[in-house]
């Protein structure tokens, strides 16, 4: 509410005190927009940070190392042949071949960083990790302190780098041409000091990132002219972000973000055990969606990439498909992040129906915080062949308000050939075993119920049809 102000005791006291003459409305209006930027960029503190890049300028390979998932850049650095602990200098063709192995690594990169703009400066400490994209001009390239500089709510941030980290001669040679042009970089570094007219960081990386125009031609170049014909620009920038949903008065405007949609959460296959997908999923739903509007069902799958008569589909053109086109979907990842994700990773999915799509940023934020292994998320819409293709799997279970429904069709209760009851009976015993849920019991899928009944009917007319030409022929 924005005449709200929570204070405590004290404070709350010395506001009041003289019937509150010390403090104007504009004053404490003041304080509390200060202090809301404040806890906003602690909050975004936690936020996880990837960008798409057109190349690698700068990595200090020992530093970004040690940062959480920084293992993934020691070992690009030793599959390409470089010695990590040197100067990429020296080193022939190795740096070359690593730059091009590390640069996918950034589209799907999990370190945690405070997003650097305007409105979070003021929150900008020592010792805080910071994401910077701007464009900036470079210093003193010759000298012994060389930096970046760049403007930002009327104080200069200084990006210090160390040039024997450079990863190219060209990277090089931007750097000096940037000393008279502005040049666009995007990295992450270390935050060594601030006052009132500076910021210094220490970067860790920084490099070019990917425009969308560059995304579009370097998907063009390898070989995707056909998926290219239901793509536009827009379709490469990184991401569409969703917005909250509020409460709607009666008679005002429908919010978009209010409609029911389906989501699939990307988790990596193998670094799960068996229902951890599902434990984790239905926990930050749970966190996420208030109770008296739960009544979601919940699929698990595997993005299998099943070979073509052309050969295997291309990873970034199976991302192009989902990703790209009209209508416009919501996505934590860019076509190149989740291209690079399918070529890299073995990808299952939790396909959540009923959620809101103001809800989606919330519950991404929720398994970036609760889980290891969560990559992200698409919004799903089974009206598009590609959707429909990867990500149409039938629901195993509903979240009805605080209990859970294992959902089972006529096909596992009465079995192909007989009618025992073919449920597994002991998942419903582990479920109640974790006391999370008010209940948990069986739910019959009427729907898939339907289909396979019509299934079992259509195969016995198709086998009465067989054994009637059987027996025509031997007559």
């Amino acid at each position: 509410m924005p005449n709200l102000m929570l204070l405590c005791p004290n404070c709350h006291g010395i506001v009041d005190k003289n019937n509150g003459e010390a403090y104007s409305v504009e004053e404490l209006s003041r304080l509390k927009a200060e202090h809301e930027i404040w806890t906003a960029g602690l909050r975004k503190a936690g936020q996880t940070w990837k960008m798409s890049y057109s190349s690698i300028d700068y990595l200090n390979v020992p530093r970004v190392a040690m940062l959480p998932g920084g293992d993934v850049v020691q070992q690009a650095a030793q599959r390409a042949g470089l010695d990590p602990t040197r100067p990429f200098s020296g080193q022939g063709f190795a740096p070359g071949i690593f730059v091009g192995t590390v640069r996918p690594v950034f589209e799907s990169w999990r370190e945690r960083a405070v997003p650097l703009d305007e409105a979070r400066l003021p929150a900008v400490e020592q010792g805080m990790y910071v994401a910077f994209s701007a464009s900036m001009r470079s210093r003193n390239t010759s000298s012994q302190s060389p930096h970046l500089s760049f403007r930002l709510g009327g104080r200069t941030v200084i990006v210090r780098y160390d040039p024997k980290w450079l990863t190219t001669s060209t990277a090089g040679s931007d750097l000096v041409s940037a000393e008279t042009e502005q040049v666009t970089y995007a990295g992450i570094g270390l935050v060594v000091g601030t006052s009132v007219d500076m910021v210094r960081v220490s970067a860790l990386f920084f490099g070019k990132p990917q425009t969308p125009e560059g995304g579009l031609m370097k998907h063009l170049l390898q070989g995707g002219r056909e998926t290219a014909r239901t793509l536009a620009v827009s379709d490469f920038e990184t991401g569409l972000p969703s917005r909250g949903s509020e409460f709607r008065p009666p008679g005002t405007p429908r919010d978009p973000n209010n409609d029911d949609v389906a989501v699939a959460l990307h988790f990596n296959e193998l670094e799960v055990y068996p229902g951890q997908i599902e434990r984790e999923t239905f926990r930050q739903l749970m966190r996420v969606v208030p109770e008296f509007r739960r009544n979601l069902t919940v699929a698990i799958g595997t993005l299998f990439i099943l070979p073509t008569p052309t050969g295997p589909p291309k990873p970034f053109h199976i991302a192009a498909a989902l990703l790209g086109g009209a209508p416009k979907v919501w996505s934590t990842h860019s076509i190149d992040g989740l291209g690079t994700l399918l070529a890299n990773a073995e990808v299952a999915f939790a396909l959540v129906h009923g959620v809101r799509r103001g809800e989606l940023d919330d519950i991404h934020q929720a398994l970036l915080d609760g889980s290891e292994s969560y990559l992200g998320a698409v919004e799903v819409n089974l009206r598009r062949p590609a959707h429909q293709h990867f990500y149409e799997v039938n629901p195993r279970y509903r979240l009805v308000e605080a209990d859970l429904r294992l959902l089972y069709s006529a096909m596992e209760y009465y079995g192909e050939l007989s009618d025992w009851d073919h449920r597994p009976h002991d998942l419903l015993t582990e479920w109640e075993g974790e006391e999370v849920f008010k209940s948990v019991s069986w739910e019959e899928d009427k729907e898939q119920s339907a289909a396979d009944i019509r299934r079992a009917e259509t195969e016995v007319s198709e086998w009465i049809a067989m054994m009637d030409r059987g027996d025509a022929a031997a007559e």
